[in-house]
């Protein structure tokens, strides 16, 4: 029995292709479909843009005092996305409409990855006063 249970771990390991970062062409190419692909890349994007600045935002506190410290911290939140502030209600699903939307507009970009497109759109529709 044991033997069937590694044999089973080891095909399902073996049997995953190597996950690369989605592009413009991958997230574009959903956008005519059911936009699972998008909203769930968009999803986790947001999931993550929130850890990072919720670091950024201590990392800075933390350096209260260094002022090195504190540009270094400050350059890392500009890069994480400090400037952005999503109003309450939006969801994946309108942000993945407005990046399908971009993708739609601009093909020359769709070349780029889709985390720097998420950022781009995100931070022109919902940058910080």
């Amino acid at each position: 029995m044991p033997g069937i249970l590694i044999a089973t771990l080891l095909a399902t390991v073996s049997a995953k292709a190597p996950m690369e970062y989605a592009s413009g062409d991958l997230l574009f190419s959903d956008c005519g479909g059911s936009r699972q692909f998008v909203t769930g890349y968009v999803s986790s994007w947001l999931d993550k843009w929130n850890r990072d600045e919720f670091l950024a935002r201590r990392a800075f506190a933390d350096a209260a005092g260094d002022p090195q410290a504190m540009v270094s911290i400050t350059r890392l939140g500009h890069s994480v996305g400090w400037n952005i502030c999503l109003p309450p209600g939006t969801t994946p699903i309108i942000i993945g409409e407005m990046l399908c939307h971009f993708l739609q507009e601009n093909p020359g970009v769709r070349s780029a990855e889709g985390d720097d497109l998420v950022m781009t759109v995100v931070s022109r529709s919902y940058g910080c006063r």
